[in-house]
């Protein structure tokens, strides 16, 4: 009687194994699979010196997002007191971000832990540092455009503008070029008041138009030294 030929080494009876997914097998940790090679960074300012800790190893995804988080919190705390870490903090932190978070997300639930595995905590952005760090960019974010807006609502500024008989002005500029500033007149600064065109004398000055009051049928003004 003969026998089919076999190939390959014999299979082993039990319950089927679960898919490996191509990644490092045992976390180095908690010994669940699958688990992968990454590497996460903290950084520590120091006003004049710096540090950079590294650490390098083999983990499940729950132990791997601990080890990120916990190390990704610490350099927001401890990564700007110095002039260069001041640089380097925000590569560190992207560093982390697009290398072994990305690398660990990837990673589905870990099994068969032979141990307990490490405490992801909170995500990075619900702690306390990555609140300390981003609410105020946000709040400076958000100044930004909403003083553009001001801006933008208010106009151009018009202290220039809108003088009246009997008001004192400086002027910031040579003459004949006018750049009035309206100032109390009890003010070191006052120069000039203003008159009525009728009572001009020939070494007062005119005012320019954008200094008179908009209104219809308004005589000019002029301004003399006081």
């Amino acid at each position: 009687m003969t026998y089919p030929q076999q190939y390959g080494p014999p299979q082993p009876y039990g319950p089927p194994q679960p898919p490996s997914y191509g990644y490092a097998q045992g976390c180095e940790v908690c010994g669940a699979q699958p688990a992968a090679a990454v590497t996460v960074r903290a950084h520590q300012g120091m006003i004049v010196v710096m540090r950079t800790v590294t650490r390098r190893g083999v983990l499940c995804r729950t132990c791997g997002l601990a080890v990120y988080r916990k190390m990704t919190s610490d350099t927001l705390v401890t990564g700007w007191w110095g002039l260069f870490s001041l640089f380097v903090t925000p590569f560190v932190v992207l560093g982390n971000v697009l290398g072994a978070r990305s690398a660990l997300r990837r990673l589905p639930e870990p099994y068969g832990a032979l141990r307990p595995p490490l405490d992801p905590g909170r995500r990075v952005l619900r702690r306390a540092p990555a609140m300390l760090v981003l609410t105020p960019l946000a709040l400076l974010a958000a100044a930004i455009p909403t003083l553009l807006l001001v801006g933008l609502l208010a106009g151009p500024g018009d202290e220039h503008a809108g003088l009246s008989v009997g008001d004192c002005v400086a002027n910031t500029a040579e003459w004949p070029e006018q750049a009035l500033l309206k100032v109390d007149c009890g003010s070191p600064q006052a120069e000039y008041r203003v008159a009525d065109e009728a009572s001009c004398g020939p070494e007062d000055y005119l005012l320019r138009a954008e200094y008179l009051i908009d209104s219809p049928g308004k005589p000019g003004y002029c301004v003399r030294p006081l």
